[in-house]
């Protein structure tokens, strides 16, 4: 963006795509425009809506006649004398455009002049069928006489694929494909139908595929240039504008972060900005807001609790206090906002955090993943786990962000963008990543790099309040030799194979090592089970029990030493150690709570339960 001689914003005189229909115009093709076409688009320095902007180009080229047509309000015109030129030309036109001969013309031309007075006062027809309208249109179009050109709005509401209608849509959809094969050279222009529609996919191919005289361009987002300059333009609107002391500055910010944003959606930040009294010098602030809603911002919070997160995540994650202390950091970082960035607006836009958590099977990562949700966000269900085991196909990619357009479920969106709309503040938990199809990791490079993912649908979805985790057991299998041996390597040599693990997946195997770059120091390597924290495990476990029994109305006293005692005899053996936290509820689950399950169930005990393990298991004694 550059700023001019006065300092304020400025954007070229028009929008790329509107550039780009000019250039096909100029070469004599039909248009068809697609995408962002219900927004407002810069034109002549200003923003106009589609219709009046195209309206503008038209009248630059120099066409005679404009017309416009849309299935709701049928037939309009530029001005009254386009359209009693219209209803004269599609009536049968002149001498030189039907062809007839002189004497022809001679002997009508009594006729015309009786009739002429009548014919500019009367009314002109209502042409309310649309193939009435489109075989008027296709008569004007192939005249030459007069420059005509045509703005056929809801083009994919009017034809439908020849497949899905009858004889009268095919009709019409025949109709406008000869208007646009017969449209007549008007000296230097040629006869002009651009047709507007929301979803090309809705259109039939045909129409517009493999057509020297038909040119598709997509009606884009707008720019950042764009969208800098509109916001100046509105900026008198926000709160207290007026007293803004970097008003420059924010608007910039608010430019930055309104990325894929139209041109009309930036009204809501002025609106938001005066209902929630949010002033236009807190541009972080208006556009949570914006995006999210008017509610409490959970990371407000988090900055006070973070000297209590080390002993309640570390009291759920035993085991683990490398890993623990390492989400804890980058916690840190997310709510200072202090990062290695040209632009620090640029920042606000991405997770609050990206971690990648790489280490043996059951040995914290999914609780981890589960104490940070409900330490961040007061509530473990704002925890969204995804089976990447599940995206191994290479058309399961599209399942994140929705079926293309013409196929089966694309107008439910996507099951990523859609968790995300709806829930903005969560934990995304992308669950054995090395499991899913390589294409699926290219919308995480979008993600990770832009904080945002546009669905089938064209909706946007924002990461900015999310916190992302991807999970790997990769190299998990070599350490089974490790608990085979009897003697366990230190924290180091466990880092470096599992680091070691991931470059290769990534760098030798997918052949993606700039995924690596994306995720920086968010490796987060899990330790294998030791030995030494099986009894805390063990005692976290059944303290779990013991508070769901008292839910139930049964106060549960438990031998602790015999139960820790018995689990880690269980534990001794590799097999088990492989399994890490599993083995140790699988045991727990035949030790204690099913012999308590069923005992419970048969004598419908509502006393308290006295319970001790013997050699061969528990023995449950009512009080």
């Amino acid at each position: 963006m550059t700023d001019g001689p006065t300092g304020r914003p400025t954007a070229p005189p028009a929008a790329a795509w509107l550039e780009r229909v000019t250039a096909e115009i100029a070469r004599g093709r039909h248009v068809v425009v697609h995408g962002n076409v219900r927004d407002l688009v810069r034109w002549d320095r200003s923003f106009h809506p589609t219709r009046s902007a195209v309206t503008g180009l038209l009248s630059i080229f120099g066409y005679q006649l404009t017309g416009y047509y849309d299935p709701v309000d049928g037939l309009s015109f530029a001005s009254p004398d386009d359209q009693r030129e219209f209803h004269r030309l599609a009536g049968g036109g002149t001498a030189a455009a039907s062809g007839q001969p002189s004497g022809a013309t001679d002997r009508a031309g009594a006729t015309r002049g009786r009739f002429a007075a009548a014919l500019r006062d009367a009314p002109p027809p209502t042409l309310s069928n649309p193939y009435d309208a489109m075989a008027a249109i296709r008569r004007v179009l192939r005249q030459p006489a007069i420059s005509s050109a045509f703005l056929v709005d809801q083009a994919d509401l009017l034809l439908a694929p020849p497949d899905r209608g009858g004889d009268a849509e095919r009709r019409l959809l025949g109709t406008v494909a000869k208007a646009m094969t017969e449209a007549a050279q008007s000296g230097t222009l040629r006869n002009l139908l651009v047709l507007v529609a929301d979803d090309l996919a809705a259109l039939p191919a045909w129409l517009y595929r493999d057509r020297p005289y038909v040119q598709v361009v997509e009606a884009a987002l707008p720019t950042f240039d764009e969208r800098h300059v509109y916001l100046h333009q509105q900026a008198r609107h926000f709160h207290e504008a007026a007293t803004a002391r970097k008003a420059p500055e924010d608007l910039r910010v608010l430019a930055n972060l309104s990325e894929g944003m139209a041109i009309t959606e930036l009204d809501g930040l002025w609106r938001m900005s005066n209902l929630q009294k949010v002033p236009l010098d807190e541009p972080r602030t208006l556009m949570k807001r914006t995006l999210f809603g008017p509610r409490q911002d959970p990371w407000r919070r988090v900055r006070d609790r973070l000297g209590r997160f080390g002993p309640a995540v570390g009291g759920r994650v035993i085991g683990q206090p490398v890993a623990v202390d390492r989400v804890r950091r980058a916690l840190t970082s997310a709510t200072v906002g202090i990062d290695f960035v040209a632009d620090p607006h640029n920042a606000e836009s991405r997770p609050k955090g990206i971690f990648f958590f790489v280490g043996p099977t059951g040995v914290g990562k999914t609780e981890l993943a589960r104490a940070l949700s409900e330490f961040v966000f007061d509530d473990e269900t704002a925890l969204a786990r995804f089976d990447m085991s599940t995206f191994a196909e290479a058309h399961s990619a599209e399942r994140l962000t929705g079926a293309p357009p013409g196929y089966v479920g694309h107008e439910r969106g996507g099951e990523l963008t859609n968790r995300v709309s709806q829930r903005p503040f969560s934990v995304l938990l992308f669950d054995e990543i090395e499991k899913a199809h390589a294409s699926v990791f290219d919308k995480f490079l979008q993600v990770l790099d832009d904080g945002r993912l546009t669905d089938a649908l064209g909706n946007t979805a924002y990461f900015s309040e999310t916190i992302i985790i991807f999970t790997s057991n990769l190299g998990a299998a070599e350490t089974y030799g490790w608990l085979d041996g009897g003697e366990l390597p230190d924290y180091e040599k466990v880092t470096a194979h599992f680091e070691r693990a991931v470059r290769e997946h990534f760098t030798a195997t997918l052949g993606r090592p700039e995924l690596l770059g994306r995720l920086g120091g968010g490796i987060t390597v899990f330790d294998i089970l030791r030995p030494e924290f099986v009894d805390r495990i063990v005692r976290k476990l059944l303290a779990q029990l013991v508070a769901s029994a008292a839910r139930q109305g049964v106060r549960l006293v438990v031998d602790e030493r015999a139960v820790v005692a018995r689990v880690q005899e269980l534990m001794r053996r590799p097999e088990a150690l492989r399994l890490g936290v599993r083995s140790i509820r699988d045991a727990l689950d035949r030790l204690v709570r099913e012999p308590l399950v069923e005992h419970v169930f048969a004598h419908h005990v509502q006393a308290a339960l006295h319970l001790s393990v013997g050699p061969h298991g528990t023995v449950i004694q009512a009080g």
